[in-house]
């Protein structure tokens, strides 16, 4: 309860961080369903900055969720199931 109270000074200030943390979980939501940057700031009554900045984060943490995936997978594939014949199949896909 102390880091809330030493984080947000007054209750509208945690209020305030709330709401824009809910707006950018729906701007972000909406550009997932590929609605357009303008449209989406023009709706959410954020700047267009802002939203690219939400669109560009977004892609940076699918990207580096893609890469975790991949090489986690290679290696589950490598250290289980695979012969080194089949390893070598498996890295020219």
């Amino acid at each position: 309860m102390q880091n809330f109270v030493t984080r947000f000074p007054t209750l509208r200030e945690a209020w305030e961080q709330g709401l824009q943390q809910g707006l950018n979980q729906v701007a972000l939501n909406m550009l997932r369903e590929g609605i357009d940057l303008a449209q989406v700031a023009k709706l959410t009554e954020l700047s267009l900055e802002q939203v690219k900045s939400l669109q560009d984060s977004d892609l940076d943490n699918s990207q580096a969720l893609v890469k975790d995936f991949l090489e986690l997978s290679e290696s589950s594939l490598n250290k289980i199931w695979l012969n080194p014949e089949e390893d070598e199949a498996w890295k020219d896909l």
